[in-house]
């Protein structure tokens, strides 16, 4: 999947760090990490590096990418690891059955439910 860098820096935006939000990010695929289908900006090697370390502690809500729900992921939560991201799931039931056909949910979906 492509980044958004070009979008963001062709329009002057500028971002927070996902780990020291007193820092910009830097807007390049270098400094950047997709998690579930949500896309994080650093502002040095070392944020992205404790990112990295411990993504949970910095995502806040991800959406799970069976389901659609959005949750809060833990050091508990069950993930894995496909095309090239980290994805969290809100459940066993939602890592299974992302297990049995991961290509399918590792493209983002058109709508997301919100976790009440």
């Amino acid at each position: 999947m492509k980044g958004p860098e070009p979008y963001l820096n062709d329009f002057h935006i500028q971002l927070p760090c996902c780990v020291d939000s007193t820092q910009l990010a830097i807007l390049d695929p270098v400094h950047r990490e997709f998690v579930n289908h949500e896309v994080y900006f650093f502002s040095s090697d070392g944020a992205h590096d404790q990112f990295n370390a411990e993504p949970y502690r910095f995502t806040g809500l991800v959406t799970d990418p069976v389901s659609l729900e959005r949750f809060q992921p833990t050091a508990t939560s069950q993930h894995r690891t496909a095309a090239g991201r980290l994805f969290y799931f809100a459940s066993d039931s939602t890592l299974t059955q992302f297990d049995q056909d991961p290509d399918v949910y590792s493209t983002p979906k058109p709508s997301m439910h919100e976790v009440k």
